[in-house]
């Protein structure tokens, strides 16, 4: 007989459920305690967003009182004269300074703004914006930089393109070059140059009585030494850059002299071509930077539409003394230095005293006609003095040296030429100041030296080395009636980042 040893298991199973239920507990404590941690850190994150959002309007508001700033200052606008539109602040450009807004409240949150300044540059500043909400602080800072777009903010301004170059051949370009390139293909050329061709960034070389007629070169910190520059940069939107052969952008830097020789900026979104290409770049920037602009530059044109007027050539000829008289007209088709006439009323006049000197004032409409200076016999020079603007209905012609009279004396007086049509500097070695507009073409054959700024759809700088110096100064002497003589400005930031 076999006897059996049952075990009493009846408290096994109750343990074991205890235990079951405990460990239930803790992860459901474990869950309770993960959901509300990351229900905190969503709301935190959603105010955090909302609060970064209020720093960025912050910032806005900031930017266009600074735009401001220099909109409605006509005469000398700048962000360190101690005022920002209307605001009295700073400057300062070693502590960040308050910009103090009377209300900075938006929504639950509010904004607060600081500015630095930096130092020897009146159009570059230092913005932090701080939002709050909550509690939580969020703050953006951003370094931005005003620029003037106007097309008279260059030495050349180049709008539409073909297949092919809108500016070819050997030239050298002292100053900014902005070209729109619109119409032409990634692959086509904005700008195509070979020999010594050569867009700079200062004055080295200019013919002696271009410099003395001229304010002196400004000045810069550049790798701790003073330096003239023309603050110059190059902007493609669409074209490539060919460079051939010694032909350059900019020049490496060389140490111990009194220019800047590399371009403050690059920005060329298509690239660069020729059998040099970017190797023979110098950029404080590189090479890589594409066009920075947007769609804030346009190329203006006579065509366009301005206050009450369908055109603006329309609007021009309403406000401007109009010669259409044949003879008249004649005469300016044949000015030479012995021209001797005298055209105008009290919006505009011109005219010439028979010994090659020229005056100009207002605004004058050339009707039906062309606009031609020729040299007679060996003299080739007309003198100029005052401040106008001349429209030509026809084509334009510069064939003598343009001066204006003494030391100094550009661009106080300063001569503005516009036509729908195509103006050519034929002649050689001459010196001409001024600043020209052409809506076709402008045309620079020969050894030609041009002190100011072109402005045109199309360029032909043939093969003779013709030279175009920027004037900085001729921004704030446009003469009245010339196109686009408002200024353009933008604020470009430079960087950005999140503190």
């Amino acid at each position: 007989m076999y006897s059996m040893n049952i075990k009493n298991n009846k408290g096994t199973i109750l343990i074991i459920s205890y235990l079951v239920i405990a460990v239930l507990l803790i992860l459901s404590a474990a869950f309770l305690s993960r959901s509300i941690s990351e229900n905190r850190i969503a709301e935190r994150q959603k105010w955090s967003v909302r609060a970064f959002s209020i720093a960025e309007a912050g910032l806005e508001r900031a930017l266009y009182d600074l735009r401001q700033d220099f909109k409605n200052d006509l005469i000398d606008p700048s962000w360190a004269d101690g005022e920002i539109n209307g605001i009295a602040c700073g400057p300062d450009s070693e502590n960040f300074y308050s910009l103090p807004y009377e209300s900075t409240l938006l929504g639950n949150g509010s904004y607060s703004i600081e500015l630095k300044n930096v130092v020897g540059k009146d159009n570059e500043i230092w913005v932090r914006s701080m939002g709050t909400l909550n509690g939580i602080n969020i703050i953006i800072q951003s370094y931005g930089k005003i620029e003037n777009l106007s097309p008279w903010n260059n030495a050349i301004f180049a709008g539409a393109g073909s297949a092919g170059s809108m500016i070819n051949g050997n030239v050298d370009i002292r100053g900014s070059v902005h070209i729109l390139g619109t119409g032409l293909e990634s692959d086509d050329f904005a700008i195509d140059m070979g020999g010594s061709g050569n867009i700079g960034n200062n004055y080295e070389g200019i013919p002696l009585q271009l410099k003395d007629r001229i304010p002196p070169c400004p000045t810069t910190t550049f790798n701790g030494e003073t330096v003239e520059t023309l603050g110059a940069s190059l902007r493609i939107k669409r074209g490539l850059v060919g460079l051939s052969g010694t032909a350059t952008t900019g020049k490496a830097d060389v140490s111990g002299n009194s220019y800047k020789e590399t371009m403050d900026g690059v920005y060329v979104t298509d690239g660069y071509g020729g059998n040099r290409g970017e190797n023979n770049v110098y950029s404080d920037n590189g090479t890589q930077n594409s066009y920075d602009l947007g769609d804030s530059a346009r190329f203006p044109s006579l065509e366009d539409p301005y206050l009450n007027y369908s055109t603006y050539q329309d609007y021009l000829k309403d406000n401007a003394f109009v010669i259409s008289d044949a003879a008249n007209l004649n005469q300016l088709a044949n000015i030479t230095p012995e021209s001797d006439f005298s055209y105008g009323d009290t919006m505009g006049s011109i005219s010439m005293d028979g010994n090659g000197n020229l005056a100009i004032s207002g605004t004058v409409y050339i009707d039906g006609g062309n606009l031609n200076m020729n040299k007679i016999g060996a003299d080739k020079t007309i003198i100029y003095s005052g401040t106008g603007s001349i429209l030509v209905t026809g084509d334009v012609g510069i064939n003598v040296n343009l001066l204006t009279q003494g030391s100094n004396s550009f661009p106080s007086n300063i001569l503005g030429i516009m036509t729908p049509n195509e103006i050519s500097f034929n002649a050689s070695n001459i010196d001409v100041m001024g600043v020209f507009y052409a809506e076709d073409t402008i045309t620079v054959q020969k050894q030609t030296n041009i002190a100011g700024i072109i402005v045109s759809n199309y360029f032909n700088m043939g093969e003779q080395v013709p030279s175009i110096y920027q004037v900085p100064e001729v921004i704030n002497n446009l003469p009245s009636g010339i196109i686009a003589g408002d200024p353009t400005w933008v604020i470009r930031i430079v960087a950005w980042q999140k503190l």
